[in-house]
């Protein structure tokens, strides 16, 4: 995505909603919840998901346990379905202790098959349990987010809970459309390109990490965008501040090569650091199996260009300021 189109997306970000056209209601405003609004759902969640209970529909335990009892489904399969997530969870972290990147690429490899053998399994068990009472729950309270949600242009409450009962199905599936179509530009992907682009760290560097200097208003009042936005700016400024090599020109643009980057590149200062300890040559050539593509990734083929943080804070009086740290690595 370009420039452009997250610059609309952070001024969105920063406003807390988005402004949208829909055929049968015109000009419309998407809110961009926080935890108040979370709150309120979780407790309308819970009426609906009563209401079902004392309508006789079977809670989701219950149509697993009906489905265990029948030999339908059983604990071999739920014990897969564990075992993978444990795999995933152990090639995460030893995707987090290489750098070599024959190392990272095979582990990447091996995290999308196992992710997608995860889901066909999960999938198949959702299809067995079926229709339950947290779906009808569920499908209640995705109603409800969209009635607080979608509000007229000024702000104010588009429908009440009168007329939004009253809406045509077409005319409800419209409003979902819309708010679909408008709020994907939101994951996190997007988020992460933004806090690693120029036009927000070129604010994000003046706040010293206070929330409320950069969005003006109190952390519990953020909302879920603009708390993970700044969570990830904070988690790269850190990534920055503790990298003694230039980010290279290919991994600038993508958050996942970056954090595959900078992981990779503590680890190797790490395996030269204990070979120095070992009595050894800490240099490059003790990571066993580097390739000069390797070294040069980690910017660790020519020691005489590894950055001293120590020396740049002393030219600039003691510290460095996180526009310092971007320039240093050139971002």
């Amino acid at each position: 995505m370009e420039d452009s189109a997250l610059k609309v997306i952070f001024s969105e970000i920063l406003r807390g909603y988005t402004l949208v056209d829909n055929e049968d209601f015109g000009k419309l405003k998407i809110k961009h919840f926080n935890n108040f609004d979370s709150a309120e759902l979780d407790i309308k969640n819970r009426y609906f998901y009563e209401k079902a209970r004392d309508q006789g529909l079977p809670t989701r335990e219950q149509k697993i346990q009906y489905l265990l009892d029948n030999n339908i489904w059983d604990d071999k399969k739920n014990k897969e379905i564990l075992n993978l997530k444990t795999m995933i969870a152990g090639l995460k972290n030893s995707k987090s202790k290489v750098f070599l990147q024959a190392h990272i690429d095979e582990i990447n490899r091996q995290l999308e098959e196992t992710q997608l053998k995860l889901s066909e399994k999960e999938l198949k068990k959702e299809e067995l349990i079926g229709f339950c009472a947290e779906n009808y729950a569920q499908r209640r309270i995705n109603e409800h987010y969209m009635q607080k949600a979608i509000l007229n242009e000024q702000g104010g409450q588009l429908l009440s809970n009168e007329n939004f009962e009253e809406l045509h199905q077409d005319q409800l599936m419209g409003l979902i459309a819309t708010y679909n179509k408008n709020t994907k530009k939101f994951g996190s992907s997007n988020l992460k390109k933004i806090s690693l682009s120029g036009f927000f760290t070129n604010l994000f560097y003046l706040c010293e990490n206070n929330a409320y200097t950069f969005f003006g208003r109190p952390l519990v009042e953020l909302t879920f965008y603009q708390v993970e936005l700044f969570g990830y700016g904070r988690y790269y400024k850190s990534l920055m501040e503790n990298s003694e090599s230039q980010v290279p020109e290919e991994v600038k643009e993508s958050p996942e090569k970056l954090v595959e980057w900078f992981e990779s590149s503590k680890n190797a200062k790490e395996v030269i650091d204990k070979s120095k300890s070992a009595e050894k040559e800490g240099s490059a050539t003790s990571l066993v199996g580097a390739t000069k593509q390797d070294l040069k990734r980690l910017g660790l083929d020519n020691p005489n260009e590894t950055i001293s943080l120590a020396k740049k804070a002393a030219e600039k009086g003691g510290s460095l300021s996180m526009e310092d740290m971007m320039k240093i690595h050139g971002v």
